[in-house]
């Protein structure tokens, strides 16, 4: 029930428009310098000739040499190859990649381009540190179980399930607590909460000693050992897209809980959402994940054991021209 991930799939708002050129170089035309959030810059043109490499133009930010990482084609339509060029694509781009030392914001980009001349602009470049951000330069030959894999317990409280469940009368649950950071911090704003987490050497390892007093560590199996009504409000988040009995996970945590218990899960209607896009959230794949559930399968996978059933979603996120959520909270009732 690791919820690696949890703190790190909201990514955050940034937009990156391209600076239009429309000018000579790379023995062609530059069209556009694009740089992105994540740490690309990236210049965008055409060229009709083969790519001489000893002639990449240099790339500076705020003074500082940027690292050129690669080139590559592309297909343009209106730019047509010669006949006996060794390549029909005459779309060319190059990239730098920002060091992760330059993290942060930065404010002029300087390209220079020999013969051709200068560029110049200034602006509030802001770059991030993505996940998986060795991908963008790597050498190796990657395998599933490092893309799609579960990653450490987070070391973090996501600030939207916190302010879900800080308002939850105690004795609380964190069903599916990792290493319980979530239980520290409710227990400093004077919640009394528990964890519940299956019993991994990677878990036992994680849990600082001051948590480890209030989480049960257990097999997985249901019932989970807790007496029924132990506690007012039960936690369950991210946690419920693991569990391949999920309908017995949930029985077991209405069997616990008196009177409130908040979900949260995945939302697949991303998936859709993105299509047009060409994109899936990351997290939606993450490889131990073996149920994806909307609106209406998870209402009515919850229906059969609360009275009252409030949907809400956490984790806004665009793509483009398109909003959606990456998560889907169900603020569930016991009783009348």
């Amino acid at each position: 029930m690791l919820r690696a991930g949890l703190n790190r799939f909201f990514p955050p708002q940034t937009d990156s428009a391209p600076f239009q050129v429309s000018r000579a170089g790379l023995d062609g035309f530059i069209d556009s310098v694009q740089v992105d959030p994540s740490g690309i810059i990236r210049i965008v043109g055409w060229s009709k000739n083969e790519f001489n490499t000893e002639r990449i133009p240099s790339v500076y930010l705020d003074g500082q040499l940027i690292p050129f990482l690669q080139h590559f084609r592309f297909q343009r339509p209106d730019v047509v190859a010669s006949p006996s060029a060794a390549f029909s694509q005459t779309g060319l781009a190059l990239d730098y990649l920002v060091p992760e030392s330059m993290t942060g914001p930065s404010k002029v980009l300087e390209i220079h381009l020999g013969e051709s001349g200068h560029l110049r602009f200034e602006s509030d470049f802001n770059f991030i540190r993505p996940d998986y951000r060795s991908l963008l330069s790597m050498n190796e030959v990657c395998h599933r179980e490092q893309i799609y894999g579960s990653g450490p317990p987070n070391t973090e409280v996501h600030p939207e399930v916190l302010e879900l469940v800080k308002n939850l009368k105690g004795p609380l649950l964190d069903f599916g607590c990792g290493r319980g950071v979530l239980i520290g911090k409710l227990r400093r704003l004077g919640t009394e909460a528990y964890g519940l987490e299956l019993d991994s050497t990677i878990i036992r390892e994680s849990i600082s000693p001051q948590q480890a007093k209030f989480i049960t560590l257990y097999d997985g199996s249901f019932p989970s050992p807790f007496e029924d009504g132990r506690f007012r409000s039960v936690l369950c988040s991210e946690v419920l897209e693991h569990i391949p009995d999920y309908q017995s996970a949930i029985r077991d945590i209405a069997r616990l809980a008196t009177e409130k218990v908040i979900f949260t899960v995945p939302d697949a209607s991303a998936i859709p959402i993105g299509f047009r896009h060409g994109a899936v959230p990351w997290h939606l794949l993450e490889g131990t994940h073996v149920n994806f559930f909307t609106q209406r399968s998870l209402e009515r996978a919850l229906q059969p054991y609360f009275s009252k059933i409030e949907f809400g979603r956490i984790g806004a996120s665009r793509l483009n021209d398109t909003s959606f959520y990456v998560s889907l909270a169900a603020i569930c009732v016991k009783g009348s």
